[in-house]
């Protein structure tokens, strides 16, 4: 079996996930985690993890079958009225749903030695989001305390954080990119940002970063 994180845009109206996972199973998939990501509108934004069935014996045949496989999946999902595919991707095996691995990156961040906590709270989160990159940035500081992969504008990272500071607080993710996703390390005067180019933030994500942020904040603050 091959696992794969399917994004979906969905009528937030009873029977409609329901007859995805019907879709999902004409396309001989199995639906093995479900998170709602974002509700509002009319619509929901929901990411289902399915396992579709491998075949071939090569490499190339099975590379075949994967492309095939994916091809009917989409086709099947995207036939239920309402429903538009936003992503599809393939993901380890093992792979939990957002909650769960939100709750195994805070732990993983928890276990990490106190003078590595920072550099794996990037790691780590950066991970979790399947982001480009991620920084942990001290306010009014001209360079981070921690980065992961490649940011690819610091100044200008520097200078949102700047900017959004001094908005109110329930109009701060308002003002922010979809591609962009921040918490605030209150305890450390701090923030973490995180960016990537495939698929917007959504709201259900940007929880679990506020949330993961405020556990690494008491954590170093405290230590």
């Amino acid at each position: 079996m091959q696992t794969y994180v399917l994004r979906l845009w969905l009528p937030d109206i009873p029977g409609t996930l329901g007859r995805v996972a019907a879709a999902i199973g004409q396309a001989d998939g199995d639906v093995i985690g479900i998170e709602i990501l974002e509700r509002g509108a009319g619509m929901a934004i929901d990411e289902l993890i399915v396992a579709l069935p491998t075949q071939g014996s090569t490499p190339n045949d099975e590379a075949r079958h994967e492309e095939l496989n994916l091809e009917k999946l989409i086709s099947c999902v995207s036939q239920v009225e309402g429903v538009a595919v936003e992503d599809v991707h393939r993901v380890a095996q093992d792979r939990p749903d957002q909650s769960v691995l939100a709750l195994d990156t805070a732990a993983r961040i928890m276990e990490t030695p106190h003078d590595e906590r920072t550099e794996a709270t990037c790691e780590l989160v950066r991970d979790m989001l399947e982001a480009d990159w991620c920084t942990v940035v001290p306010n009014g500081a001209q360079s981070p305390l921690a980065v992961s992969g490649d940011v690819p504008d610091l100044p200008w990272v520097m200078a949102f954080l700047g900017g959004i500071s001094h908005l109110a607080s329930d109009a701060q993710h308002e003002h922010t990119p979809a591609d962009v996703a921040w918490a605030p390390l209150d305890l450390l005067d701090a923030a973490i940002v995180v960016g990537r180019q495939r698929g917007a933030f959504r709201l259900r994500e940007r929880q679990h970063l506020t949330l993961i942020a405020r556990i690494v904040s008491s954590a170093l603050a405290s230590s």
